[in-house]
């Protein structure tokens, strides 16, 4: 912080380096990655905390409720095994197929490269076989794994609003899954936190409700995966005056700005 200007430095003591310190003429020739973190700041939109109660040892979804949520893994670092995990997951849907009580979420997000273009997330629900409806929003300025946390949000928030007891959730990301359900300071801390608060109200609801989180491999031409995946990528969304800017965003931009340095 102390390199920053007064503006974004929060009271912090100015470093011997720090921008604060510089003349106009100096800031007008400098051509450095913290030159473009404290431009960014002023775009940044995310809010963080890192006190919120859910986040208290004994408080935390996981700790509450550790029987209700799983989380299946593919591994790929052979066909073989993950031949064998996706068998299980088409396996698990026929099933689910003929169950009134359980919903099948397939999720996923595109990233548009263009500056002016926002990224799309969007989540499919299926019942007894059909897809009985969507959702698809802009996710704005953010990376591919913000953005998927973003399609997770869709997906968690609508399909607890239906009578269900049993949620599988397919998704080409497990640690953005497991990122859901964890209340830290990340970006997209607000996602997670929508999130918590909904798998929790479920889960109280009865003894008997689960959600499972499974992996898809996004090459893997699951078919409902492959739908979903046609749905995001082919929408474009313009960036506009304002869109919602995520921390990652920025980190990544950065790196890019280091690295070309």
């Amino acid at each position: 912080m102390s390199l920053l200007s007064a503006r974004n430095s929060k009271g912090a003591r100015p470093h011997s380096q720090s921008l604060a310190l510089l003349t106009d003429a100096q800031s007008a020739q400098l051509r450095s990655p913290l030159l473009d973190t404290e431009a960014s700041l002023l775009n940044l939109t995310e809010r963080f905390s890192p006190l919120y109660p859910e986040m208290c040892p004994g408080h935390r979804l996981l700790d509450n409720f550790p029987d209700h949520i799983s989380f299946h893994p593919c591994d790929r670092s052979k066909e073989s095994f993950c031949r064998l995990h996706l068998e299980a997951l088409d396996h698990l849907c026929q099933r689910a197929s003929t169950d009134p009580s359980t919903f099948v979420v397939v999720t996923d997000a595109s990233v548009i490269p263009p500056r002016n273009m926002q990224a799309v997330s969007a989540a499919h629900f299926w019942r007894l076989g059909e897809q009985v409806s969507s959702s698809k929003a802009p996710a704005g300025r953010t990376t591919a794994l913000d953005a998927e946390l973003f399609a997770i949000r869709l997906g968690i928030t609508k399909v607890t609003s239906f009578n269900v007891k049993h949620i599988i959730l397919i998704t080409d990301s497990l640690s953005t899954a497991r990122r859901a359900v964890d209340l830290a300071v990340h970006s997209g801390q607000a996602h997670s936190l929508t999130i918590i608060c909904a798998l929790r109200q479920f889960f109280a609801e009865s003894p008997d409700q689960l959600i499972d989180f499974w992996d898809c491999p996004s090459n893997a031409q699951l078919s409902l995966h492959h739908l979903v995946h046609d749905n995001v990528t082919k929408t474009r969304i313009s960036a506009g005056l304002h869109p919602a800017t995520f921390l990652d965003a920025f980190r990544s931009k950065s790196a890019a700005s280091c690295l070309d340095a």
